[in-house]
């Protein structure tokens, strides 16, 4: 009797060990982006952040929220496989804006304990009327 219950404690022992194991993990390419100078009178401005999964689990992106509303990210709804890899968009809304900027984005996802941050920064040049 004494080792079915050590062998029933290993078994619970391994699977908790491997549950722990099966999480995803996000990699991201670069976590910032500087788009230099860019002109009021073209708009908006974009950009891509690449990354991977590279955990062993499915990963999900929860919300993406930027640090004010000039700031609009765009993120894959479905979860990414293990290593399958995805792209966080990132629109700088600069008309009405001149002069410099930095803004963050916080990228929620089911990672634990883990807030990506990235960063856009670049200078809107003043449109000339």
């Amino acid at each position: 009797m004494k080792r079915i219950y050590s062998l029933l404690a290993a078994l619970i022992v391994s699977v908790a060990i491997f549950a722990q194991d099966a999480a995803p993990k996000i990699v991201f390419e670069k976590d910032s982006h500087n788009y230099g100078n860019i002109k009021e009178a073209d708009g908006d401005a974009s950009c891509e952040f690449r990354f991977t999964n590279e955990g062993n689990a499915p990963l999900i992106i929860t919300r993406a929220t930027s640090s004010c509303g000039c700031t609009a990210p765009t993120y894959p709804k479905s979860p990414i496989a293990p290593g399958e890899s995805g792209v966080i968009g990132v629109t700088y809304h600069a008309k009405g804006r001149p002069g410099g900027f930095s803004k963050n984005i916080t990228i929620y996802t089911n990672v634990p304990d883990e807030k990506i941050k990235l960063i856009i920064s670049g200078n809107v040049i003043p449109e000339i009327k």
